[in-house]
């Protein structure tokens, strides 16, 4: 579990100064203002985060296609975003789209607690290096306070992927916070 944490506690440093870019998503992109990554000296121009995936790429299961169509939506549900991270022809990206996002529990919960939003590294290479994503896949799941409240690398079973979901909901839950 301290492992998680620490992974958490380090991709929300890296993503503090990205996620202001969602502040200004209703711009025109050509008036929305490049972000510096916090730990990095790449600025991250908006144009390429809010890339959208190729149609052959999305997935019914995740509701968005840009990031910051993602953030707009969690600020007005108030639900944590559920980022997935993948790469063309990853074998392990594969299994776990067919074996875990389509295991009906999982499924349900990411669709009725989650805004969610499926990545390419091909397609979304800026922000996937801004998040430092290192293995494939990688699910980020982002509270709706801009604070990255779980990343989970590699291929998680359904039953475990489950249990973690859950833990990242409760997180973000204020009514479940006992401090």
């Amino acid at each position: 579990m301290g492992r998680y944490r620490t992974l958490a506690s380090i991709g929300a440093a890296m993503f503090a100064g990205f996620m202001t870019i969602h502040a200004q998503a209703e711009s025109p992109p050509e008036t929305q203002p490049t972000v510096a990554v916090t730990g990095t000296t790449d600025a991250v121009p908006a144009q390429v985060v809010s890339t959208a995936l190729p149609a052959d790429a999305k997935n019914c299961l995740f509701s968005h296609t840009s990031y910051p169509e993602a953030w707009t939506a969690a600020q007005k549900s108030n639900r944590p975003i559920l980022l997935y991270v993948t790469m063309p022809g990853c074998p392990h990206c594969e299994k776990m789209m067919e074996e875990t996002y389509h295991f009906p529990v999982v499924e349900q919960m990411v669709s009725e607690s989650f805004e969610s939003l499926r990545v390419s590294r091909q397609t979304h290479a800026k922000l996937v290096k801004s998040l430092n994503v290192k293995w494939y896949p990688t699910t980020v799941l982002v509270g709706a306070n801009n604070k990255i409240v779980d990343v989970i690398e590699g291929y998680v079973d359904a039953k475990d992927f489950q249990q973690r979901l859950k833990m990242g909901i409760a997180s973000t839950d204020s009514s479940t916070q006992t401090r």
